[in-house]
């Protein structure tokens, strides 16, 4: 059986067969081009992995406006949360933290804080809460308001670091009252989760939570604080005595006895009582820090 072709069929089949025969005797005789369009892609990758390496450009004004404006979202006779909007999203390298100070601007050792991202959609929001654990008269150590007469902080200091360093600071006036008993426990949510992880400082007594800007000086023991409706009221131990302090052979004690963890109470060797585990042997300096000997909680 005969089969005519349409002369434009034709036409067609060898255009295609002579722009085929071209491209494959360019290819053999400059093989680059094959692997241009790969060397776009290859090229395309590097730049955008370098674009990932490079550092934001963090504007102070803009980050110093945006900590300005920081507002009270959640209150409590023993807790605060703040909340600011910084207006970009950090990149995983970036941290921010905040510290409560004292009228002379200096950190409040019995204050803790942590920061956290609430993951809201299509905001920059970030949460920082500060919290009060100082049970067992603890609290004295608190800075206190001469004409109040109730243990009062004066500043909230904002920090930004990238990679541990650094890089941006705000301090603002901020006013707030703490373990005031004639204040609700809790006024405002949120508040702070019922357990924070982190470490026990054992010369005096200070809990940080795991995120905390500060980390723990001397000897200490992680764990974590336990309460409800923004009252934490004991510790439980979740290792062994970790840390180190300078020598203190030349250091004349005041008093032996031992801490109790859980709650933070001190007893000296002369009372006739009997340690409640889990506890710390140990004795006090002149200054009042208890120091551990020996190095274990039993």
């Amino acid at each position: 059986m005969n089969v005519k072709m349409s002369p434009i069929i034709i036409v067609l089949v060898l255009t295609v067969i002579l722009l085929m025969c071209f491209f494959f005797n360019q290819c053999h005789s400059n093989p680059n081009i094959g692997l241009y369009v790969n060397d776009q892609l290859k090229a395309s990758k590097d730049l955008t992995k370098q674009d990932q390496k490079m550092p934001i450009s963090l504007n102070k004004e803009q980050m110093d406006g945006a900590f300005e404006k920081a507002a009270e979202i959640g209150s409590g006779r023993n807790f605060l949360t703040l909340m600011v909007d910084l207006g970009i999203q950090l990149p995983p390298e970036y941290r921010v933290y905040a510290l409560i100070l004292d009228k002379d601007k200096f950190p409040v050792r019995k204050i803790g804080g942590f920061t956290y991202n609430p993951g809201l959609e299509g905001k920059n929001h970030y949460w920082f809460y500060f919290f009060l654990y100082a049970p067992s008269g603890w609290r004295f150590t608190l800075p206190k308001d001469p004409v109040l007469g109730k243990y009062k902080t004066d500043y909230v200091h904002f920090i930004i670091e990238r990679d541990q360093s650094p890089v941006m600071d705000k301090i603002i006036e901020w006013n707030k009252i703490w373990g005031d008993e004639s204040s609700s426990l809790i006024a405002d949510l949120p508040a702070p989760p019922d357990e924070i992880r982190g470490y026990l400082v054992l010369k005096d007594y200070t809990f940080l939570a795991m995120d905390d800007y500060r980390e723990p000086d001397g000897y200490y023991v992680e764990g974590k604080i336990i309460g409800k409706e923004g009252e934490w009221k004991f510790f439980v131990p979740g290792s062994g005595i970790k840390g180190n302090e300078p020598d203190s052979a030349h250091i004349l004690p005041s008093d032996q006895g031992w801490l109790e963890l859980s709650n933070g109470k001190s007893h000296s060797m002369k009372e006739a009582v009997s340690p409640l585990q889990p506890y710390v042997e140990g004795w006090w300096d002149a200054d009042g820090y208890f120091h551990p000997r020996p190095l274990k909680i039993n």
